[in-house]
């Protein structure tokens, strides 16, 4: 009967730990997929501020026209 009893707690206890085993190798890996999942949207797009060069130099040549005269 003791014997039976060692051997039934080692069992449960083993596989106690190979479900232990299992989760901290999952839980990783699950969180991996989803993160990775959510880097997938399509970037949006930013509205820039720069001037065209031709624009800038005609205002420069504007001003310095006006402060000439």
């Amino acid at each position: 009967m003791k014997k039976d009893a060692i051997s039934t707690g080692m069992f449960i206890a083993i596989g106690f730990l190979c479900v232990a085993i299992v989760i901290a190798i999952l839980v990783p890996l699950v969180q991996d997929v989803v993160n990775d999942a959510d880097d997938n949207r399509p970037p949006i797009p930013g509205v820039t501020l720069v001037q065209p060069r031709n624009s800038v130099e005609a205002v420069v040549s504007d001003i310095l026209h006006h402060s000439a005269v």
